[in-house]
């Protein structure tokens, strides 16, 4: 894989995290949920969050344990009972892995003041009618030429947000010239900042990067990064009631 695709793909990944992370909580269903099993009694968990990938279905949960990784990989692996049959470490950071009734678990935990501290992951498939609906195309948003790097959607109370990355060739004016237009087009309008009337003169030039909405409520983030030859472009589109 060309090295500059990697590098925009991680980086598209990891605002995936932090901006799915920052959604609406959901619930973890499942035949066992660490956080009620007695075996990990004194552990505190983070609100359980999912969302939707090509294909599969990520539920995590952040957690903190009153001892170190080691141990607490020890006991998370027996009450996981067979789930967790794998152990890898990577510098600090210890991962257990393993497949059970078709379910892949995921966890990583590293060294925290506390003790240890980490997440579990659960990855199962995902059939097209497991999907929520959207009800937002970023593809009629970016130029010619773009190539889609990540594409997930987090499930949220009101409805599904979404979060796509893609890679466009061309300098910044140029691409950033293209979205515009696309937003403009499609009723897309420049997010009101305080004290300032939306619909206001300057909402013609503002900057494409930034907070964009609707008339129906929904909200848009956009994101642009100048690369060597390209721009890194990402839309994160929430309904009215995630915003």
């Amino acid at each position: 894989m060309n090295p500059f695709v990697s590098g925009v793909r991680s980086s598209a990944m990891l605002a995936a995290v932090l901006m799915l992370c920052a959604g609406s909580a959901c619930a973890l269903p499942g035949p066992w949920d660490p956080a009620r099993s007695e075996a990990l009694a004194g552990w505190v968990w983070a609100a359980p969050l999912a969302f939707d990938l090509p294909g599969a279905r990520l539920r995590m949960r952040r957690f903190r344990a009153p001892m170190a990784p080691a141990e607490a990989a020890r006991r998370l692996t027996r009450a996981g009972e067979s789930r967790f049959d794998r152990l890898q470490f990577s510098g600090t950071v210890l991962s257990l892995s393993g497949v059970h009734e078709g379910r892949h678990w995921l966890a990583q935990l590293r060294p925290d003041d506390e003790g240890g501290a980490g997440t579990i992951g659960l990855l199962s498939s995902l059939g097209p009618d497991d999907r929520r609906e959207i009800g937002f195309d970023p593809d009629e948003l970016v130029p010619a030429g773009a190539r889609a790097v990540l594409r997930a959607s987090s499930r949220l109370a009101g409805g599904a947000g979404l979060l796509a990355s893609y890679l466009c060739p061309g300098p910044y004016p140029r691409v950033a010239a293209a979205v515009r237009r696309a937003l403009w087009d499609r009723l897309w309008r420049p997010a009101a900042a305080p004290g300032q009337a939306s619909g206001s003169a300057k909402d013609a030039v503002a900057p494409v990067a930034g907070e964009w909405v609707r008339p129906d409520g929904a909200r848009l983030t956009v994101h642009l990064h100048p690369r060597a030859g390209a721009v890194a472009l990402t839309f994160w589109h929430r309904p009215k009631e995630a915003s």
